[in-house]
Formats: structure tokens, C-alpha cells, sequence
């Protein structure tokens, strides 16, 4: 196994530009580059989805003011969600 290059001291693998850049970068894409299952990836969309629309969140950047307060709360409202219908496994979800 090889091992990737230092960066020296005094040398920047990132121009100022892309380095300030990387604070615009939406924050479900930073999170999404660290999972690399695809079916955990689909689930945490699927949540996260929910949880927007939950909080109101229109636009990414608002996903930096979120509390735990935010998470805690919509918890509580999926526990009171009836649950769904379990689906044998391998059978679409629509559909006979």
C-alpha cells in the first residue's frame, strides 16, 4: 500500500479561492461524501427529506442554524406517526 504525498510546510494544496470556496459547499453534500453505502445513503435522504420538510428549511445553508432542539423535536413527531405496513422482503414498494 502506498501512502500519498506530504504537503510541505509553506506549500497549499488548495488556492485561497477553493479554500474559502469549501464553506459554500452545501452541508448534506459534505455529510453524503462520507457514506459510502448506497442503501444507508438513500435512507439518510429519505430522512433528511423528512426532516426538512419538518423544520421548513428552504434553502441548504439553513441546515448550519439546526439544534439538537430542532432533531429532538422532530423525533418526537415520528414516534407519534402511525407506522407503516412491513413489506415482505424483495417486493416493491407499489404495486401488487
Amino acid at each position: 500500500m502506498t501512502t500519498p504525498a506530504r504537503i510541505h510546510s509553506g506549500s497549499r494544496a488548495l488556492t485561497a479561492r477553493e479554500f474559502q470556496g469549501l464553506s459554500d459547499v452545501p452541508p448534506e453534500l459534505e455529510w453524503f461524501a462520507n457514506i459510502p453505502n448506497a442503501k444507508t445513503r438513500e435512507a439518510y435522504r429519505l430522512d433528511i427529506t423528512d426532516f426538512t420538510a419538518f423544520v421548513g428549511i428552504d434553502r441548504p445553508e439553513e441546515f448550519r442554524v439546526i439544534t439538537r432542539a430542532h432533531v429532538i423535536a422532530w423525533r418526537k413527531d415520528i414516534e407519534r406517526r402511525p407506522l407503516a405496513p412491513a413489506r415482505p422482503r424483495g417486493r416493491p414498494a407499489a404495486g401488487p
